[in-house]
């Protein structure tokens, strides 16, 4: 058995996927947590391990069901839809068959994370440099899991042992405190950028210092809203996006020329991508898992394309959330605008004439596993990116930050939304607004920035700024009827139920 697969015994991650013989191992020649971490091998071998445990949370649409009750996505009611528009309607349980693929495998990602931060300095062959690189990674991944698990779910299960024992909920104040910590830590610990299988065409498929310093202004931003509305993080979160922003250069970060081309399949491997998860759907095997980016993704084609067009209407847009939209080139590269029925080209419509009537999502759906001459979906999975962080969040999370920190908005903050603006097409944002004013532009910015299936949700937004009753208020009667009542003031539906795992 081939030592660097120990990370993927631990977890049971990849059981599944695994052959007969991976199974009936003997006993005798396992690799314990105890014996495994003594070289810097073992120690690339858990940092890819983790990444790939992290990357099964978004290799489909799933979890982001519960980011569904926002004004920006749907999906109808049919078959096995149900999960996601009990979300949008907001009547979903603590039965809901999608999102416990989050809880699932951010709690997998977390107890892979533990037992590396457990064990690391047990890697005696390993140098100084090596083990404390490979912790930031446990660190950096530990904050990001509880970081989603919080802001979806609330109170939740906080174990920071490998075990997992923990059952009592931590309050989102100690889950936060762990974040914070995880983070501080993981930015100083892990490097600028990696080097041999953790590293693809100048890109990093690990989190860096950069991806450290990017989250935790989010988490700070994040924690001046609701439920802590601790507004001094304000502050906090202005200076360290500053320090992402003047450092740029060190991590090689920065806006691509056209937002079209974060989507183009030929460009996945970008500047922009602050944190990403990447994939390959033409792995061979997890076992060669060390020279690749992981599984196939689901993010893209068949499930944001219509089914007249061989899709599953997985999800499109909500069409106030559309209308409103600003026209130009960011706006072309969200939506399509002509479908074509039965994928005949003589066919081309709006979607008005579609069965679902709604605009269906363009990004993701450049990738290998769909046909642009013809129209057609040839695979379930391709190699869409997914990003995590990107640097247009690094910058509107600046501005925002800054507009709401003590000193105002100045001609930094200002700079940094119109940057996001000038290359959607927008002219400069209006000046001399209040900071009231210029937070509610940044968060709209946000809306357009990432729209649809993008883990930077809009859903976050609305619940941080305690506006979810308010923007599904603007609900177009041709949307599915909501069920449930949100409610700004009591927070009525901000949260998802606890899943029941089976």
């Amino acid at each position: 058995m081939k030592k660097y697969l120990t990370p993927l015994l631990i977890t049971a991650v990849f059981v599944s996927a695994c052959k007969k013989s991976f199974l009936e191992e003997d006993p005798k020649g396992s690799i314990t947590t105890q014996t495994f971490y003594k070289s810097a091998e073992d120690l690339n071998a858990a940092t890819l391990g983790i990444s790939l445990t992290y990357n099964l949370a978004w290799n489909q649409t799933g979890g982001l069901a519960t980011t569904f009750g926002s004004d920006d996505i749907t999906t109808h009611a049919g078959g096995n839809k149900i999960g996601f528009s009990n979300f949008d309607t907001f009547q979903a349980n603590s039965s809901n068959d999608r999102m416990s693929i989050w809880w699932n495998y951010f709690y997998k990602t977390i107890k892979s994370s533990n037992s590396l931060i457990g064990n690391y300095q047990k890697a005696t062959e390993a140098t100084e440099l090596e083990r404390n690189n490979s912790a930031g990674v446990g660190y950096f991944y530990r904050a990001m899991s509880y970081f989603f698990l919080t802001r979806t779910w609330g109170a939740v299960p906080m174990p920071l042992e490998a075990s997992l024992e923990s059952k009592t909920n931590a309050t989102p104040q100690q889950i936060y405190e762990t974040v914070i910590a995880d983070l501080q830590k993981a930015e100083t610990m892990l490097p600028d950028a990696w080097s041999g299988p953790r590293r693809q065409s100048n890109t990093d498929i690990l989190p860096t210092r950069g991806s450290a310093k990017a989250l935790l202004a989010n988490v700070y931003l994040t924690m001046a809203g609701w439920p802590l509305k601790q507004t001094d993080k304000y502050e906090l979160a202005a200076i360290k996006a500053k320090e992402v922003i003047d450092n740029k250069s060190t991590w090689g970060y920065g806006l691509v020329n056209s937002y079209a081309d974060l989507w183009d399949k030929d460009s996945r491997l970008n500047k922009e991508a602050v944190f990403a998860c990447y994939y390959n759907k033409n792995m061979p095997s997890i076992w060669d898992y060390a020279d690749n980016w992981g599984n196939g993704s689901q993010m893209g084609p068949p499930n944001f394309a219509p089914g007249e067009e061989g899709g599953w209407d997985e999800a499109f847009a909500e069409i106030a959330f559309y209308n409103k939209f600003p026209a130009g080139p960011r706006k072309d590269a969200t939506y399509q605008t002509v479908y074509f029925l039965n994928n005949d080209p003589l066919k081309a419509v709006d979607y008005t004439k579609l069965t679902h009537k709604h605009p269906y999502f363009l990004k993701y759906r450049d990738d290998e596993s769909y046909d642009p001459a013809t129209h057609k979906l040839n695979d379930w999975w391709g190699s869409a990116t997914v990003y995590m962080i990107r640097y247009a969040e690094v910058l509107l999370t600046y501005a925002e930050a800054k507009a709401m920190s003590s000193s105002g908005p100045d001609a930094t903050a200002y700079q940094a939304i119109n940057e996001v603006r000038n290359r959607a097409g927008l002219p400069e944002l209006a000046k001399n607004l209040t900071p009231t004013d210029f937070r509610n532009a940044v968060v709209a910015e946000r809306g357009w920035e990432f729209a649809g299936p993008e883990p930077a949700a809009r859903w976050f937004d609305l619940i941080r700024t305690e506006t979810v009753a308010k923007a599904n208020a603007d609900r177009d009667p041709a949307e599915l009827p909501l069920k449930g009542k949100p409610n700004d003031g009591t927070h009525e539906f901000y949260w998802a139920p606890i899943p029941i795992i089976k």
